[in-house]
């Protein structure tokens, strides 16, 4: 009967020292090491998906300045869903978003989606981010920033935002898009679209955001990248003032097209400085 009580008091003992080693080991997914704090955001254009974003990312993780990608997908009712959590030894996530309704240019929809992930990935401990758009992605990220003027400790800081190939005032053969620009960055005709970023302003004078404009002369004399002119991409400059901070790129020849932008070496160099410059 002794034995048998010996016997029964080390199972016991065996079975709570298992139970507790399996509480301290790392669960699956989670990994080793710190948890990373901040993240890079990239934002597809018109009708356009996570794909338009992959050489981009792929580059900065070859360069080693992620070691881990994330998709989000923004369903066409707005659920939000992560393929993948930041990760204990994961460096400078990329998270890929695509919107399933991608051709919805009511941005306050698009501000409602955005706020969703960015209030997500910091429920993950991501405390800063870098935001990354093309085309009508640049659109999704100043509407952003325009509805988030006042720092939140629900949402994560934006440390550097790129925009590449920019519409901010309109696109195509609008005469506004290709007004006159000032050295301020303010053209000489107004669009609706221009007009409506008015508040913008205000979310760069409270905060610190290092910004990088990108666009590119894919066309020559008429200095467009065939879909948006350089000056209305250009017009983002009378947004940006102190204490955030502003510079421009542009690109020519024909890998600066519109949509060869998002593939061009170029821009994958800009980006992999620009991000990894104090």
């Amino acid at each position: 009967m002794k034995k048998s009580k010996v016997l029964l008091s080390l199972l016991m003992l065996g079975a709570v020292l298992f139970i507790g080693g399996l509480a301290l080991w790392p669960r699956s997914g989670q990994g080793e090491g710190t948890k990373p704090t901040n993240a890079t955001v990239f934002f597809h254009g018109y009708g356009s998906s996570r794909n338009a974003e992959k050489t981009m990312s792929q580059y900065l993780v070859k360069k080693k300045y992620s070691s881990q990608i994330i998709n989000v997908t923004v369903s066409k009712n707005g659920e939000v869903h992560f393929s993948d959590q930041a990760q204990r030894g994961k460096k400078n996530p990329l998270y890929l978003v695509q919107f399933n309704d991608n051709r919805n240019v009511n941005y306050a929809k698009t501000n409602q989606w955005v706020t969703s992930i960015m209030r997500q990935i910091h429920q993950q401990g991501i405390h800063s981010v870098n935001l990354i758009g093309h085309s009508m992605g640049n659109m999704a990220i100043v509407y952003y920033l325009k509805n988030h003027v006042q720092p939140s400790d629900q949402l994560p800081s934006v440390k550097k935002e790129i925009d590449i190939a920019g519409h901010f005032n309109s696109l195509g053969a609008d005469p506004a898009a290709q007004s006159e620009v000032d050295e301020a960055g303010k053209p000489s005709i107004q669009s609706s679209s221009y007009q409506a970023l008015s508040g913008l302003s205000a979310y760069y004078q409270h905060n610190q955001t290092k910004v990088l404009n990108i666009f590119g002369n894919s066309t020559g004399a008429s200095h467009s990248d065939g879909t948006v002119p350089n000056n209305s991409s250009k017009t983002l400059r009378s947004f940006v003032t102190a204490p955030s901070q502003y510079e421009e790129k542009l690109l020519t020849g024909k890998d600066a097209q519109h949509s060869r932008l998002h593939e061009n070496q170029q821009v994958n160099q800009l980006l992999f400085d620009f991000l990894t410059t104090n």
